[in-house]
């Protein structure tokens, strides 16, 4: 059995990650105690029960990288982080079913996402008419941006009630949504793959633009998120660069709090630790308690399934915010389409179909430089960790950059660049082969 040296790095860092993941949680209980309440004298039964986790690990080592990879670790940190809660979790549900019921999902999850990467047939357009297709997008977007501000814009809190001040047509809504979602990052990975940096960098000013309009902290973060993914990528092998574009934000997280703690002052820590890597877990315990004494859902928060049967929810993450007092908890489809739909016992099975169901951009995208893949999916993967899948597919645009990544040619310096970084293989002991 050989080994190459990025093997043996990834196998490494990530119980690392699961170390710091572990003190992130710590410091969000401490930091903000409002989000949840703590039972104290479990840390020893959380650390053996969190271990299970690393069987997960040679998957990674292991693995190829793809879109799966990259949507099954944000998968494999949510899941460690409600592993380690539940076992402080005050709330009333059966948590070591529900402990689990996540495992057995992650794992359900993971073996499309990750193994299945069958060809596809794909269209051979030129890199003329990607370019053209560039265009229309751009033009789409700007168009989009016309018609959201032609019904008012708002430059407020993006923690507050801003986001709602202005009330627009619902498919605006929604094409707003894929723009930011899929087709700006889709876009600045195109520019920027091509060394095109003044497009590049009027991109991620243009999706600034859209902040008066949805005021969320995605818009704000966009520019610099999509940047460090296209540095990280070009930096490090693809799968330890996986693993650090969620290490690299939690140590910066962690170091605020560190220093800036004495003064309450969490607004790194926040958006980091809190948001970006602790909300996914948090949402899986309340999706936990919640449904563990109310009816599920049958996937009537499906807006097709809504119409022909009855619901006893509206929106679910409102309907959780009035309950918890947390804010508006969206969540990712092991909550919403597996919890809330079908229950504990078949979540692993609803996490199958999903992962099936996200395997395909594996699929459309093998072609593509990982870097590609990463940065134009920046903020595809952090939809898929904070809403329902079925609205990240289409509200989030998902479905249409499974498409783009289908229609588009490999770009050769990025191919012959990639191939360049690929690791030499070792044995087992570490000598080189």
């Amino acid at each position: 059995m050989q080994l190459t040296r990025e093997d043996l790095v990834v196998g490494v860092t990530i119980p690392g990650f699961f170390v710091l993941s572990t003190a992130s949680m710590i410091a969000c209980g401490h930091a903000f105690p409002a989000m949840h309440v703590w039972r104290s004298g479990a840390t020893a039964e959380a650390i053996l029960g969190t271990a299970i986790m690393a069987v997960f690990i040679p998957a990674f080592v292991a693995g190829r990288f793809s879109f799966g990879y990259l949507v099954s670790f944000a998968l494999l940190s949510a899941v460690f982080g409600f592993v380690w809660l539940s076992f402080f979790s005050a709330f009333d549900y059966p948590h070591a079913i529900a402990r689990w019921a996540m495992i057995a999902a992650l794992a359900a999850a993971m073996i499309p996402l990750m193994f299945q990467n069958m060809p596809v047939w794909r269209p051979g357009l030129s890199e003329t008419a990607i370019k053209r297709i560039a265009l229309l997008l751009l033009a789409s977007s700007l168009a989009v941006l016309i018609a959201d501000i032609s019904y008012g814009a708002n430059l407020g809190n993006p923690y507050g009630e801003a986001r709602n001040a202005v009330t627009r047509p619902a498919l605006l809504n929604y094409l707003t949504g894929i723009m930011v979602g899929a087709v700006l990052p889709y876009l600045f990975a195109h520019f920027a793959s091509r060394r095109q940096w003044v497009q590049a960098v009027c991109v991620l000013l243009f999706a600034l633009c859209f902040y008066p309009v949805v005021n969320n902290k995605t818009v704000l973060l966009l520019p610099i998120w999509l940047p460090f993914l296209f540095w990280l990528f070009g930096r490090f092998t693809p799968r330890l660069a996986t693993v650090l574009a969620f290490l690299i934000p939690m140590i910066i997280g962690l170091t605020a709090f560190a220093v800036l703690g004495a003064d309450r002052d969490y607004i790194v820590f926040s958006a980091i630790n809190l948001r970006f890597l602790a909300i996914p877990s948090l949402a899986l315990d309340q999706y936990a308690d919640f449904f563990a004494h109310r009816d599920l859902t049958r996937f009537c928060q499906i807006s097709i399934v809504r119409q022909v049967t009855t619901c006893p929810y509206g929106e679910l993450g409102p309907a959780l915010g009035t309950i918890y007092r947390d804010g508006n908890f969206n969540a990712s489809f092991l909550a919403t389409e597996g919890i809330a739909s079908v229950g504990l016992a078949l979540t692993p099975v609803s996490a199958l179909v999903c992962g099936l169901i996200l395997s395909v951009g594996s699929m459309v995208s093998r072609h593509l430089s990982p870097r590609f893949i990463a940065v134009s999916s920046g903020i595809a993967v952090q939809a898929i960790m904070n809403v329902p899948l079925t609205t990240s597919l289409m509200s989030n645009g998902i479905a249409l950059l499974f498409l783009l990544w289908w229609l588009t040619p490999e770009w050769r310096a990025e191919a012959s660049r990639h191939q360049q970084q690929s690791p030499r293989p070792i044995d087992v002991v570490g000598v080189a082969a």
